[in-house]
């Protein structure tokens, strides 16, 4: 057996343990709905940690990608305990599924390998197998929009539907058009607020703005995620920098903390008016 094969079974073998007679009481309590979200927010913090270490490997993201990988294996564990599958129907499903979908790299039923002319034209080739897989297997899709989890974190899923539509041809021209968009939304939720609709309308007008500017994002090929993810981490390490300057922050007055805020930001206050007077 080598290391990898022999580490990886030691590892289920610990998630064996854990879920078995004696094992720990909070693992055996969980079932595959309580692993859902767990599965959500370890991707997620696996995330975190890539970003964090500017998408190299680190201590950190090797250790969220163990819990990942726990996840993993404690859901097909649970599954197979109810009479489902385990986890070797689960990487004997995705081994065909990536062998299949790579005809270029592993040859299709004939054994021919396609040749394909970059990234691009794979992903075609993959959407296009995915689709016919559907077909045959008389899965339908209701809509072209199929396909995008809904448990996706709200930008992303935005993006993605975005992306699927433009797919269809149901998109801006250019990006200019996204823009105008954007300037629309913003128009129609100062609309709703100087009027007496009440929250929902507000609700769903700023719904249709933000929704706005993930499209905007896309058109200028840039992640949505990113881009926020970006921006609350220089929040707060402004915010910080107000914090160190004021032990007591709810006792500075707002002025006082515009000013070590603009400090704190590219070119000091004296090129940066504030995030009451201008781009903050």
């Amino acid at each position: 057996m080598d290391a990898k094969t022999e580490a990886f079974r030691r590892l289920e073998e610990i998630v064996e343990v854990l879920r078995g007679p004696g094992g720990c009481p909070w693992d055996r309590e969980q079932t595959l709905s309580d692993m859902s979200r767990y599965l959500l927010e370890e991707a997620c913090e696996a995330v975190d940690a890539i970003h964090d270490s500017g998408g190299r490997p680190s201590p950190a993201v090797e250790e969220e990608l163990g819990d990942v990988l726990l996840n993993v294996l404690l859901s097909a564990r649970i599954a197979e305990e109810e009479g489902g599958f385990g986890i070797a129907q689960v990487a004997d499903r995705i081994r065909e599924k990536l062998v299949r979908r790579h005809p270029h790299v592993f040859g299709d039923a004939a054994g021919e390998k396609p040749a394909v002319r970059g990234a691009s034209d794979v992903l075609t080739r993959w959407n296009a197998i995915k689709e016919g897989e559907k077909q045959a297997a008389g899965a339908r899709p209701k809509s072209r929009l199929d396909g995008v989890p809904r448990s996706l974190p709200p930008l992303e899923r935005g993006y993605e539907l975005g992306r699927k539509a433009a797919r269809a041809g149901f998109d801006w021209p250019s990006a200019e058009g996204a823009l105008d968009k954007v300037e629309e939304e913003l128009g129609e939720v100062k609309a709703a607020m100087r009027g007496d609709e009440g929250k929902e309308r507000i609700e769903e007008e700023l719904g249709d703005l933000l929704f706005a500017v993930v499209n905007l994002c896309r058109k200028v090929e840039v992640r949505p995620s990113d881009a926020l993810r970006g921006t609350l981490s220089r929040f707060c390490e402004r915010f910080a920098a107000i914090e160190e300057r004021f032990p007591e922050v709810e006792k500075a007055t707002l002025e006082e903390m515009e000013a070590v805020w603009n400090e704190s930001k590219p070119g000091g206050a004296a090129a940066n008016p504030g995030p009451h007077g201008g781009e903050g």
